[in-house]
């Protein structure tokens, strides 16, 4: 029996055309921990065999027939800085540390992700975006990025500040693009504890070293990997697919209705950007309107069902109307990474498609 889908309804009568800040993200998401400093302890050499595979640069869809076998799992090995405690990997990241020093609290995370070779602008930019600065260009790109090395091949580096929960936020990320997916190393946390750890940090790029392992009969086994943002997406009939835009996977535009026309988008990230409220105000802000806050929520978002992951809710529906126009927005969890489906536009033709939306949200991928 197909699931009954449920619909959320945020109105305001006056918009409001004030610009809203940013809401700083944790990318890749991992807890902040209090933990003693080691002052004295000596770097630790670690051997890690990534419980998690990695994603392959360009996964098949789901019903290909894979031609050769999933790839094993990578042995990464480090020297583990003074001060540093590994915490082990999630659905999102597959290896996390934290640090607490004098300078104050910060984490580490090692992320592939499937190949972004090419993408440095956008790389960039969503950070950028995340915390309120303004999207770079490609001229301006040589001057923010910076050569350094991961793993023993040549890799990039960037910093980037901002402010969270009102308080100074400071991230520094590096990357490098293997055959097997572009890997990402993220240093984060206030201003002081990250300047003082960025030495430890690029020591550390340096220390590790990704070799690849033998498959088990298990992993040999697994079936094709499931549709990923490079398969096709089966839209439903009459949406009109469109280029897809920076950061996003597709695009489509819905049937006109009376003259009045709307768009549908989906993202993919490897995090839920901020968490639900962070997402509705960052929607509620392309509507011109006030942002709300956690007793408010309710009024605009309402469940869409499905498992939670690492904390974070099941899949959700926001559906925020201003005026004229309407926007209906849903973030799915899927196979650790956050699915985001915005269909916005004329309040007619998204009235008109609202169900064909819901129902094309739910059976991706």
């Amino acid at each position: 029996m197909a699931r009954q889908p449920f619909f959320g309804y945020c109105s305001s009568p006056s918009p409001m055309n004030h610009p809203f800040p940013y809401v700083v993200t944790t990318a890749f998401g991992s807890a902040l921990l209090a933990l003693l400093v080691a002052g004295c302890e000596r770097p630790e050499i670690r051997v890690y065999t990534v419980a998690k595979e990695v994603p392959e640069a360009t996964p098949p869809p789901a019903n290909a027939t894979p031609s050769h076998p999933p790839k094993a799992r990578p042995q990464v090995t480090f020297t583990l800085p003074a001060g540093w405690q590994e915490t082990g990997g999630n659905s999102l990241s597959l290896l996390n540390f934290q640090i607490a020093s004098p300078e104050g609290e910060a984490t580490v995370n090692i992320t592939p992700l499937a190949g972004m070779g090419g993408r440095e602008s956008a790389i960039v930019n969503m950070w950028r975006e995340q915390v309120g600065q303004p999207p770079i260009d490609e001229k301006e790109l040589a001057g923010v990025l910076s050569p350094v090395e991961i793993a023993g091949e040549s890799g990039q580096i960037f910093e980037i500040t901002g402010t969270r929960d009102g308080k100074p936020l400071r991230i520094v990320t590096a990357f490098a693009h293997r055959p097997d997916g572009s890997w990402f190393y993220k240093l984060q946390g206030g201003e002081a504890v990250v300047a003082a750890q960025k030495p430890a940090f690029v020591a550390f790029l340096k220390s590790v070293r990704i070799k690849e392992g033998s498959p088990s009969a298990t992993e040999t086994a697994v079936a094709a990997p499931p549709a990923t943002p490079e398969s096709p997406m089966l839209a439903p009939e009459g949406w009109k697919a469109l280029p897809a835009g920076q950061m996003q996977v597709a695009k489509f535009a819905v049937p006109e209705h009376d003259g009045a026309k709307a768009e549908v988008s989906v993202s993919v990230f490897p995090s839920d950007t901020g968490g639900t409220l962070a997402n509705v105000n960052r929607w509620r802000r392309q509507l011109a309107m006030a942002e709300t806050d956690e007793a408010g929520l309710p009024e605009c978002v309402t469940p869409l069902g499905g498992a939670a992951i690492d904390g974070a809710p099941g899949a959700v529906l926001a559906d925020i109307t201003s005026g004229d126009r309407r926007l209906l927005g849903a973030i799915v969890p899927r196979e650790g990474r956050w699915w985001f489906y915005k269909m916005l536009g004329d309040a007619p033709a998204v009235n008109a498609e609202r169900d064909a939306f819901v129902q094309f949200v739910q059976s991706q991928p």
